[in-house]
């Protein structure tokens, strides 16, 4: 059934307007706009909530990087660590060669050294993030286990410029590598210098 409306020209003659629906390819091009609209819009979200991910981990791996620096510091400060204990394994040191899981220092209570890397830590740490509810110490809490990081300690010499070592002064790397929620592997590094002297 057609419908048509008479409607006015500018001569004031009337004339026959044609009133028909959309045509279902009209209809399927608009459906299709709006599927690849849709489907880009939920690859953003997924990609912001793996970002979201990524930046939580970036956060955790500065401060466990950072907890590293300020665990020998304090070691020397207090004089819990002779300067020539502050190496590496291979040279004679304290702290492990090479990417070790993210464990817990042992603490000093006699049954460890309390200091981070080194060959008496104990389990791989954990968090605690509060649950829905957004309490902590609720029954909803969830722990994380940080099993997908790992943390180098590197600790070098310096030398002077005729070659030879700086007695006095080392650099200290630490490393912190983990798996990228978007694919792959991040590393975060810290570098500082550590003194004989405090």
């Amino acid at each position: 059934m057609e419908v048509t409306l008479l409607g006015e020209n500018r001569s004031g003659a009337v004339r026959a307007k044609n009133c028909d629906g959309f045509s279902i390819i009209e209809v399927l091009a608009a459906f299709f706009v709006i599927v690849i609209a849709l489907t880009g819009l939920l690859a953003l979200c997924g990609h912001s909530v793996a970002t979201m991910m990524l930046m939580q981990d970036l956060l955790i791996a500065k401060q466990k990087s950072r907890e590293v620096l300020e665990s020998i510091y304090t070691a020397r400060n207090t004089h819990q660590l002779s300067f020539d204990m502050i190496q590496n394994v291979s040279n004679n040191g304290i702290f492990l060669d090479g990417f070790q899981p993210l464990r817990k220092a042992n603490p000093t209570d006699g049954s460890g050294d309390g200091l981070i890397g080194t060959a008496d830590d104990g389990p791989i740490e954990s968090f605690t993030l509060p649950g829905e509810d957004g309490l902590m110490g609720s029954g909803d809490d969830e722990i994380r286990v940080l099993n997908s990081f790992e943390r180098e300690i590197k600790i070098d010499p310096l030398f002077y410029a005729d070659n030879t070592v700086n007695p006095d002064v080392r650099k200290v790397r630490v490393s912190i590598r983990y798996s990228n929620p978007l694919g792959g592997q991040q590393t975060y590094e810290v570098e500082s210098y550590i003194s004989r002297f405090r």
